[in-house]
C-alpha cells in the first residue's frame, strides 16, 4: 500500500491518526476581483480541516498576485518547500494543482520532492488525494502539467495581441504614468497631478533660468521637504512626455518559465510608437527645447588617455603592480597616491567592505624597505648555495673526464680498420683477380671506409666533451661576482621585483608574506597595530622594527 492510500484511510471520518498539513493559496493578478480569491482558498481549506479533526495545521502559505510559471519569484512557495525538506509534513491542501505550479519542470520537481518525503497533495476542486507513485496517475498528471504550461504561453500570446492593439490605437497604460501624472484604474486613464506638475515646471525653470544643475535642484527641493533624487531630476529634464509626447513599445519581453527569468529587451527607437497627448502637456515646448540645448552644452567630453596610461598598473609601470593581494578574498591592491600632489605612492584595495581583512592599504616606501631587507637577508644566506654549487660543478667535471679509456679504445678500433683497408687495397692492386673477386673487395673497402668515418666522428665528439679543470673556477668566480653585485644593491626597481618576487600577501594578522620565485616564503613580522599598513606616519617609523624569518631549507632563485 502506498503512503497516499494510507493517508486516505487516515482522513476517513472517525480516524484518530494525526495528519500534518499545510495550506497553499495563490492568485496571479492583484486586481480587486481576484484579491478575495486567496482568502476564499484558505477558507475552503480550513473548512475541510474543520471536518477532519485529526488534521493538524502547521502553517499557511499565500503568494498573492504572483504567477505560477516559475518558482524564484514566489517566496511562500519556496518557504513551503524548505519546510517540507527540513521539518516535513504529510499533506498540502490547495484549491487545484495549477495553484502550485503552471510549469512542467517545477511540477515534476515538486512531485519528486513529495515522493522523497512521503507527502502528497489534496485538491479541493475535486476532493482528491493525489498518488504520485501510481503510474496511471502519473500519466494524467503529465497531461495536466502540459495543459497548465500551455495556459501560461497562451496568456503571454494574448498579452502580446493586446499590446499590439494598444500600439495600433496609441492607448496609454499604467506603465506610461510617471512623476507629475496620476493613473486611474477605474477608467484606465492618465491625468495631470497639479501638485507634482508644479514641481516639474519649477525644475525646468531652475535649470534654464537660474543656471541650476540636477544636484543643486535636488538639494533645494530636499530643503523644502520634497524628496527627489538627482537622477530623477536629470531624467525629468530629458523626458518628452512633459510636452505631451509619450512613447510606447520601447521594450518587449521574452517569456521565461521554470527556472529562467523573463527578459526585458530594449527595442530600437525606430520601433517606438509616438502618442501625441497635448492635454497632458506640463511644460512649455520652448522651455523644454532650451533645457535640451543647455544640457548639450554642459556635456563635457574628456579626452581619453591612451590604454597604457589608463591601465598602468596592469602594464607593469608601477613597481608592485599585480604583486600585492589579499589572501582572504584574493583581490589585488591597486596603485594610487596618498596626497593630492601625487608625491606619495600607495597601494589600496577597493570594494573590500565584505572582506574581514582590515588591511586596506600600504605605502610603497614602506613596502620597498621591507622588500629590500628581505632580499638582502636572503642573498646573505646564499654562501651555502655557492658551496653546494661548487661541489656539483666539480662532480660534473670529474664525470666528463671518464671518457679517456673509451677514447683510446675507439682510436685503436680506427687504426685496425685503417690497416684492413690498406691490405684490401694491396690485394686489389696485385692483379690476377676475377671480376667477381674485385667487386667483393671493393664492397668491403666501401664498408670499412664508412666504419672508419663513423669512428672518427665519435672520437671527435668525445674529445669536445672533455672539460677543462679551469671551468669550475671561472664559473664560480662569475657567480660570486654576480651575488656580490646583488648583495650591494641600494634600490628596488620593477625588474628586480619581477625577477625574484612572485606574490605579496597582506594577511589580517599584520604580517607581510613575500613569496619568492624559488618558492621560499619570507614573513615580515609587524606590530599588532595596523597603522603601518593603513598609511599613517607612525607606520613609517616601524619600518626599521620589521623582523624576518625564513625556513632553513630553501632554493635560491635563478640569477639574471
Amino acid at each position: 500500500m502506498s503512503y497516499a492510500e494510507e493517508l486516505k484511510q487516515k482522513l476517513q471520518i472517525g480516524s484518530t491518526d494525526i495528519v500534518r498539513a499545510v495550506i497553499y493559496a495563490r492568485v496571479s493578478t492583484d486586481n480587486e476581483g481576484q484579491k478575495e480569491s486567496c482568502s476564499n482558498q484558505v477558507a475552503l481549506a480550513k473548512a475541510y480541516i474543520a471536518d477532519h479533526p485529526n488534521i493538524r495545521l502547521i502553517t499557511t502559505y499565500i503568494d498573492d498576485g504572483i504567477s505560477g510559471k516559475n518558482d524564484f519569484t514566489r517566496p511562500q512557495y519556496n518557504a513551503m518547500l524548505h519546510q517540507l525538506s527540513n521539518d516535513g509534513f504529510d499533506l498540502i491542501i490547495t484549491k487545484s494543482l495549477s495553484r502550485l505550479n503552471r510549469d512542467e519542470l517545477n511540477s515534476l520537481m515538486l512531485n519528486n520532492l513529495l515522493v522523497d518525503h512521503c507527502a502528497t497533495v489534496l485538491t479541493l476542486d475535486d476532493n482528491q488525494i493525489h498518488d504520485f507513485e501510481d503510474l496511471n496517475s502519473g500519466l494524467l498528471h503529465s497531461i495536466k502539467y502540459a495543459m497548465d504550461a500551455q495556459f501560461v504561453k497562451q496568456q503571454s500570446l494574448n498579452g502580446r495581441k493586446v499590446h499590439e492593439l494598444r500600439c495600433a490605437q496609441k492607448i496609454l497604460s499604467a506603465k506610461d504614468c510617471s512623476y507629475g501624472y496620476d493613473w486611474h484604474r477605474d477608467d484606465k486613464t492618465i491625468t495631470v497631478n497639479a501638485e507634482q506638475a508644479a514641481i516639474v515646471r519649477r525644475i525646468f525653470e531652475d535649470y534654464v533660468y537660474r543656471n541650476g544643475t540636477p544636484a543643486s535642484i535636488q538639494r533645494t527641493l530636499k530643503e523644502e521637504g520634497i524628496n527627489i533624487c538627482g537622477r530623477t531630476v536629470s531624467n525629468i529634464i530629458g523626458d518628452e512626455r512633459y510636452i505631451g509626447r509619450f512613447y510606447i513599445n520601447k521594450r518587449t519581453t521574452k517569456l521565461g518559465t521554470g527556472h529562467t527569468k523573463s527578459k526585458r529587451i530594449k527595442l530600437p527607437m525606430g520601433q517606438w510608437v509616438l502618442c501625441e497627448r497635448p492635454d497632458l502637456q506640463i511644460v512649455d515646448t520652448d522651455l523644454f527645447v532650451m533645457a535640451q540645448r543647455i544640457h548639450q552644452t554642459r556635456i563635457t567630453i574628456y579626452e581619453k588617455p591612451d590604454k597604457k596610461t589608463t591601465q598602468a598598473r596592469f602594464q607593469g609601470i608601477h613597481k608592485y603592480a599585480g604583486k600585492i593581494f589579499c589572501p582572504v578574498c584574493g583581490k589585488p591592491y591597486q596603485f594610487g597616491f596618498a596626497d593630492r600632489k601625487k608625491t606619495v605612492p600607495i597601494y589600496r584595495i577597493k570594494s573590500h567592505s565584505d572582506c574581514p581583512n582590515p588591511i586596506r592599504s600600504i605605502y610603497e616606501h614602506d613596502l620597498e624597505e621591507i622588500t629590500k631587507k628581505a632580499l638582502k637577508q636572503t642573498i646573505d644566506q646564499q654562501e651555502e648555495v655557492c658551496i653546494s654549487l661548487e661541489q656539483i660543478l666539480t662532480e660534473i667535471v670529474n664525470t666528463a673526464q671518464y671518457n679517456g679509456e673509451e677514447l683510446n679504445k675507439l682510436k685503436k678500433q680506427r687504426e685496425a680498420k685503417e690497416k684492413q683497408l690498406d691490405n684490401l687495397i694491396d690485394q686489389l692492386s696485385e692483379g690476377g683477380l676475377t671480376e667477381a673477386a674485385k667487386n667483393r673487395i671493393k664492397t668491403r673497402i666501401n664498408n670499412i671506409t664508412a666504419d672508419t668515418d663513423r669512428l672518427a666522428e665519435t672520437i671527435s665528439n668525445q674529445e669536445n666533451k672533455k672539460l677543462d679543470d679551469s671551468y669550475v673556477k671561472a664559473k664560480l668566480s662569475s657567480i660570486r661576482d654576480a651575488i656580490a653585485d646583488l648583495r650591494n644593491f641600494t634600490s628596488i626597481d620593477r625588474g628586480r621585483i619581477l625577477n625574484y618576487i612572485d606574490r605579496i600577501d597582506m594577511p589580517p594578522n599584520g604580517d607581510i608574506d613575500i613569496l619568492l620565485k624559488s618558492g621560499q616564503v619570507i614573513v615580515a613580522k609587524q606590530h599588532s597595530d595596523s597603522d603601518f599598513f593603513n598609511g599613517s606616519s607612525a607606520g613609517k617609523k616601524r619600518t626599521q622594527d620589521a623582523r624576518y624569518s625564513s625556513p632553513a631549507a630553501y632554493r635560491w632563485p635563478l640569477l639574471p
